[in-house]
């Protein structure tokens, strides 16, 4: 392997005051360290090795489920970066590689664009070591500093060492992202000069920068924007990285032609595909596994989770559509209605305060207002089928299993239980009352 990738993700989190681990919280609706581990994927001839703490290991197995190729190491206490690094070392040497980065598990923002430049610059340069840095939008802040002679970085200082230190009184404008390319060989031969001579008596893996250049081998900086390495430490940080992960989704999505009346309302998942020549109405939510082929219309309020939706479909307002659904060409999908695991077919109309749940509507059907399937008896989900060409009348109750054949129509109100014949008429019988008249 040429590009070996340490993920440290064996923090605590202990300030996000929550039972689930810090990194599995979820940006755009997939975990933080999920983030990580797409961009480190598309690195070619690269293994990737995640740094975890014995309280992760349950976790093994849902990450190797997304990620087949990962491997492990465990930091058996949190001793600092450089201790974690050092877990996964002994692993690493057996893959020959040239380079390592190392990332942190909970900035998941960071982009293979800027890991790529920042490599380019390493190459090029031919440096032993290279930190990516920026400049945060709060000077008062808790990253690690980088120290300069000049325009040479000579190290970096932690902020909790900064008071101890004789530095401080100097400006820092540069700050430490927590991500650092090595040159594996220099990394491996200096990690044990790391010392936990601190006021945390930790091993910083910054302290690398230093012994770096003492021993005069190269090392440098690469600046990036501070988005990008926004990282999670409390459940403030979280809504912050969220929120810009929504712009720059919201961002891609109007620069690909999609046309949002009010963007900052739209809510998106990391797996969201929109078409062409979509509209999304304001006050919209996508979960998981949402695919909007073209010309679709979203109205407002609507709620939409593992759907995929087909050409030329209108969809709201107020819809709450989940849990595996898919809508064919042309159908229309009303104000309060709410779909669940169905397939619905071409054509059809739901247009008004309907549940359909567990169901296969075929094509040019329509479902009146306040039509419901009935698709749970008390212990199992039963199946509904509506062929096509079906009229499906107001306020019908649907009692699953059933079968509605093709071209039947079902009166307002009725109850069916059982399954109807193609071409059949099924009706609520009503009596007409007569009032007397007045004399």
């Amino acid at each position: 392997m040429s590009l070996s990738i340490i993920v440290l993700a064996a923090g605590k989190g202990s300030r996000m005051q929550s039972s689930k681990p810090k990194v599995f919280h979820e940006i755009g609706n997939y975990p933080m360290l999920f983030h990580i581990l797409e961009t480190s994927s598309k690195f070619k001839n690269s293994s990737i090795n995640i740094v975890l703490n014995e309280s992760l290991s349950n976790y093994k197995d849902i990450i190797k489920k997304n990620f087949t190729n990962v491997i492990f190491s465990f930091q058996k206490e949190q001793n600092g970066t450089a201790d974690a690094v050092n877990s996964a070392i002994t692993i690493n040497k057996r893959k020959n590689s040239k380079t390592t980065i190392v990332l942190c598990g909970d900035t998941p923002l960071i982009s293979k664009k800027t890991l790529d430049n920042c490599l380019k610059k390493f190459e090029k340069e031919k440096l032993d070591l290279c930190v990516i840095s920026m400049r945060p939008d709060n000077k008062k802040n808790s990253y690690g500093k980088l120290k300069f002679n000049k325009d040479k970085l000579i190290g970096i200082i932690e902020q909790s060492e900064i008071n101890r230190s004789k530095l401080s009184s100097q400006k820092f404008d540069l700050c430490n992202s927590g991500i650092i390319i090595f040159k594996t060989k220099s990394l491996e031969e200096n990690l044990s000069f790391v010392k936990n001579n601190n006021k945390k008596q930790e091993y910083f893996l910054t302290d690398l920068v230093e012994i770096f250049h003492d021993k005069g081998l190269l090392v440098d900086h690469f600046t990036c924007d501070f988005k990008e390495t926004l990282g999670v430490n409390s459940m403030s940080d979280l809504a912050r990285v969220n929120k810009e992960f929504q712009k720059k989704k919201r961002n891609y999505f109007l620069s690909s032609g999609v046309v949002m009346e009010e963007p900052e309302s739209v809510y998106f998942s990391y797996d969201t595909i929109i078409g062409k020549n979509v509209v999304i109405q304001p006050n919209v939510y996508f979960g998981k596994s949402v695919q909007l082929k073209d010309q679709v219309l979203v109205r407002s309020y609507s709620y939409l989770d593992n759907v995929k939706v087909h050409e030329n479909v209108t969809i709201g307002p107020f819809a709450r559509i989940r849990d595996g659904v898919e809508i064919r060409e042309n159908s229309k999908i009303g104000n309060f209605v709410e779909i669940k695991k169905s397939e619905i077919g071409r054509d059809v109309k739901i247009s008004h305060l309907s549940y359909i749940g567990d169901s296969t509507v075929y094509s040019n059907s329509n479902i009146g207002a306040g039509a419901i399937t009935c698709n749970f008896d008390g212990k199992k989900k039963n199946k509904t089928i509506i062929g096509k060409n079906c009229f499906i009348g107001s306020n019908t109750s649907l009692v699953a299993p059933l079968n509605i054949k093709q071209g039947s129509i079902i009166g307002a109100g009725t109850v069916v239980n059982k399954d109807i014949p193609n071409e059949t008429v099924v009706y609520r019988k009503s009596e007409l009352i007569k009032k007397n008249k007045k004399k």
